[in-house]
This record gives structure tokens, sequence and C-alpha cells, in this order.
């Protein structure tokens, strides 16, 4: 399984002409997201940033680990209101009641942070590094085939080459992402 940065917010949080964080802004009516792993934030329409990506990888992990999230199998027109709703009233402890304390570690850190603040990676990345193990070879989740994948300039949008390390040819894949 490959792990990929939901992209939300990943190019808009940084204006490319001053290079400072964008401002906050909220449109109720703009919703942009998976209704299932978005943050409450994405849902109420205020503007994306990091700390929205964290949530949304937060979720994306505790659905992994337990195989449901409290607020799916919402229906109708309002199911984005409905979620929103269930998000915002659901502690990470009842969130992360069967998950190892990482999640709800990296969940309490990522809910809790503000619009323009920069995620401490280094600490998110060490709060999983007791699930990992010391040796890369006996590792549940193995981060190696990652370093493969080789963004090629002039492919068509969303494509990637990944290079395997035997002479075989590369393999396109088509990732859901414009």
């Amino acid at each position: 399984m490959f792990c990929l940065h939901h992209g939300i917010s990943a190019t808009k949080w940084k204006d490319s002409s001053s290079g400072l964080h964008v401002d906050y802004d909220q449109r109720p009516d703009m919703f942009r997201g998976t209704v299932r792993y978005a943050s409450a934030h994405a849902h109420l329409g205020r503007t994306a940033s990091r700390r929205d990506d964290l949530e949304s990888l937060a979720y994306t992990l505790i659905f992994l680990h337990r195989g449901r999230l409290p607020w799916q199998g919402y229906q109708g027109d309002n199911k984005s209101f409905l979620v929103c709703k269930k998000k915002m009233a659901t502690s990470p402890e009842m969130l992360c009641c069967f998950c190892p304390p990482a999640l709800k570690q990296f969940l309490e850190i990522v809910v809790n942070m503000k619009f323009d603040e920069e995620p401490n990676y280094s600490k998110l990345i060490s709060l999983f590094e007791g699930l990992l193990g010391p040796n890369p070879a006996i590792r549940p989740i193995n981060t190696d085939g990652a370093q493969k994948i080789i963004y090629q300039v002039g492919q068509k949008r969303g494509r990637l080459n990944i290079d395997e390390e035997d002479d075989q040819p590369k393999k396109k894949v088509r990732l859901g992402v414009p």
C-alpha cells in the first residue's frame, strides 16, 4: 500500500508570490475533499491549510486501523453537515479507543493546531517510531517503496513512473488526482 499526501492544501497554504501563509477565509458553500476523511474545517468551508491535510491523514490512519469511522453511513442531501457534526462531537479518546496511543496523540495534536501553525513534523513522525520498530527489514510498515517514486516532468497530470530496480520496463500508474 502506498500512502500519498491528500493534496487538498499542500500547494495552497503558501502564497506563491509572497511566500507567506495564505489568509484565512470561510465560505460555507465551498467544500473540497472526501466527506469521510475531510477535516471539520473543510466541512465548514474554511480555507485549507497544513492542519487539514494532517487531520485527513489521521482519519485515514484510524480508518485503516479500525476498519470504520463513526460518521460512516450517513445518506442524503445533508450528509456533509451530519458528518461534520459527528466529527466535532467525537473526541480523540472515543475515536481512538481501540487504536495505538500514537494515533490518539497524533489526532489530538492536529485537531488543536491553528490555521497558520507550522506542524512539528519531527514530533509527529516520532510518535509512530515505536510502532515501526528499529529494524527496517521487519517493520510492519515499509516506506522504502515510496523512495522509488520519481515524478516525471512533462508527463500527463496525475501520472508518475515507478522506478524498478531490475531491468523491467517502467510501469505507468494513474492516480486519482488532477
